[in-house]
């Protein structure tokens, strides 16, 4: 960077703004003194590179997310840092965006945030939302402060392969399938007509489940018993892999969509939020379960990443479902949970929910009217509370129906199939009549398959279906954001007050603190927490200086967990250091403040 430039921004608050605002202009929206517009002045630009922007035109490559984080390491590098947790099975980063001030400290020692985004490859847009909280948490001076206190993790995608299918492809994935070892008889995905896209395969067959939707000819809908034909059966786009001619034609990749339909599915197709380990059900009772808790490489790469930071405190993921704020219990029931753990997770949720304007509930409340409460066996929301002792949420950014007009109430409301296809046919209706960039429904076709003849091609983009309709996220997304600075501000802080050294005779020190916790939450997070080794108690250890001698019984004393803001305890040492040591060091402090903040700290004899 230029000389003169540099002299600038140091130097000139006025001139500094300007450039800010040029570069960074959400800054108009804040008030900010002096010392905060020069500080983020350097952060933003002191290596000559700008930060990069949120795009809402489309859908992130993986190349694309991997370009931007590193553009953000670039042009904050004492802030961000761009790692990965390992490799895909073909060979991609895991990214994970590392935002904390390096300069004052490790993300070791400070209480850790973890915000995921895209463990089911289809729900693309989530990743806009990793992206657009990171760079406004380095560009923000709002929160002024908070990245002193806080290391926040970002892994934008958990699963790029799969998520690179669905946007080559325009299909769904929910997180991975295994093509490698092919039923017989079964349909795999694959672009036959080389178009560019999966699509949709329909046939007339006289066992067909559909028919023509008497509304809306594009849409099928469930056949009755008096619905006149022609009728349908459907399929993905693809081959029947070693066919032997029959009816009986079973479909690959899809059964975490088709539940409802379970006697058609065939192959091995990986759901990684029911991979998880608490409450884990096997295949069968839960789809896309995977064969043991962490049996997929990306979900044990992502775990083993969990545990290096014994410090977390929060974790929040972002899905493209029906908008809401959902929290544990994702099975099972709200009376397992301890009952102060239950009033905070609802705390949260209602915190999130007053950002989002989104509705807050349990998971295992997330469905039609008058189901069971069965629930999401193997969950990320119930291993965070249960196996980390977290206070947790997942947020929903919808779908495109929802800029149709559909809410999360109306969904919850329905009871059978005619309550969706109604809804459908109000889509496609919306679509018809809106000013859309993007295709979401591709007309049928006719195709000469080269296994079942005639047949048509067409239906649904499910890239486009599946998530939020990108031109409506930045307000979402913004508003995602501030939740997120409310939340990570309630983490556990621990400090050193009182701090005395008092020198009797013959060269005897009496060191004496308190410490304590001045966070919103205890060291311990959670009552469920404390009985997690995971959440070690608050402990201190004073390190004598070479020819100080330690009078007091042990160097080390452990303190228990604090509670939240007012949790605090006295320590002292006594120790002794001979005129001839010619010392004024007597020795290192230590605290490791359980999941609120490390500290170490030279003791000097005064005077």
């Amino acid at each position: 960077m230029p000389t003169s430039v540099r002299c600038k921004i140091d130097d000139d608050p006025i001139w500094c703004y300007r450039w800010l605002l040029f570069r960074c202009p959400e800054i108009k929206h804040h008030a900010a003194s002096r010392e905060t517009i020069l500080k983020i002045g350097r952060r933003v630009k002191m290596n000559g590179s700008a930060a990069p922007v949120v795009q809402f035109e489309h859908f992130y490559s993986y190349e694309e997310i991997d370009g931007f984080l590193r553009a953000l390491a670039t042009a904050f590098p004492d802030l961000c840092r761009v790692e990965s947790i390992g490799k895909s099975l073909e060979g991609r980063d895991i990214h994970v965006l590392t935002l904390t001030d390096f300069a004052s400290g490790s993300p070791e020692e400070r209480p850790g945030y973890v915000l995921h985004a895209g463990i089911h490859a289809h729900e693309l847009a989530s990743a806009h939302a990793a992206l657009h909280i990171a760079k406004r948490l380095l560009e923000d001076p709002t929160h002024q402060g908070l990245l002193n206190r806080v290391a926040f993790f970002i892994l934008p995608r958990l699963s790029p392969d799969g998520s690179e299918f669905c946007l080559r492809t325009s299909t769904r994935i929910r997180s991975r399938t295994d093509f490698s070892n092919r039923d017989s008889n079964t349909v795999y995905p694959e672009d036959v007509n080389d178009d560019g896209q999966i699509l949709t395969l329909r046939q007339e067959h006289p066992d067909g489940d559909f028919v023509a939707d008497p509304a809306d000819p594009r849409l099928l809908v469930q056949r009755r018993s008096d619905s006149p034909g022609p009728y349908y059966r459907t399929f993905p786009e693809g081959y029947i892999h070693d066919w032997d001619g029959n009816d009986r034609i079973r479909v690959a990749g899809f059964d975490a969509f088709l539940t409802h339909r379970p006697g058609i599915t065939a192959g091995r197709s990986f759901d990684w939020n029911r991979n998880w380990s608490y409450g884990w059900r096997p295949e069968g009772e839960q789809q896309g379960a995977g064969d043991y808790p962490f049996s997929e490489s990306a979900m044990r790469q992502f775990v083993k990443f969990l545990h290096r930071y014994p410090k977390i405190f929060g974790m929040v993921g972002y899905h493209c479902g029906h908008p809401s704020v959902i929290r544990p219990p994702a099975s099972g029931s709200r009376e397992e949970l301890d009952a102060d753990d239950d009033i905070a997770l609802e705390e949260l949720s209602q915190l999130g929910a007053q950002f989002t304007g989104f509705p807050a509930l349990p998971l295992v409340k997330m469905h039609w009217a008058g189901r069971r409460d069965r629930g999401k066996g193997g969950h990320s929301l119930d291993f965070a509370y249960h196996h980390l002792g977290l206070l947790t949420v997942e947020i929903e950014l919808g779908t495109v129906m929802n800029a149709a007009g559909l809410t999360t109430e109306n969904y919850l409301s329905w009871t059978n199939q005619t309550d969706e296809d109604q809804w459908m046919r109000r889509l496609m209706d919306w679509w018809d009549n809106g000013e859309q960039r993007h295709p979401l429904f591709e007309p049928w076709q006719p195709f000469e398959h080269p296994q079942l003849g005639d047949v048509e091609l067409g239906g649904f983009l499910y890239t486009v279906l599946d998530n939020p309709l990108l031109s409506k996220l930045p307000s979402t997304l913004e508003a995602a954001y501030q939740f997120t600075i409310a939340h990570a501000r309630r983490h556990p802080w621990v400090v050193i007050e009182d701090f005395h050294i008092q020198r009797f005779e013959h060269s005897v020190y009496r060191i004496r603190l308190r410490i304590a916790n001045r966070g919103d939450l205890p060291t311990h997070i959670t009552n469920k927490g404390k009985s997690l080794r995971r959440l070690r108690p608050v402990e201190t250890r004073f390190t004598p200086s070479h020819g100080v001698t330690m009078l007091s019984a042990a160097e080390s004393q452990e303190l228990g967990h604090l509670a939240a803001v007012t949790g605090s305890q006295i320590v002292e040492w006594f120790v002794s250091a001979t005129e001839e040591s010619g010392t004024r060091q007597l020795g290192e402090l230590y605290i490791s403040g359980g999941a609120g903040s490390d500290i170490k700290r030279t003791v000097e004899a005064p005077g």
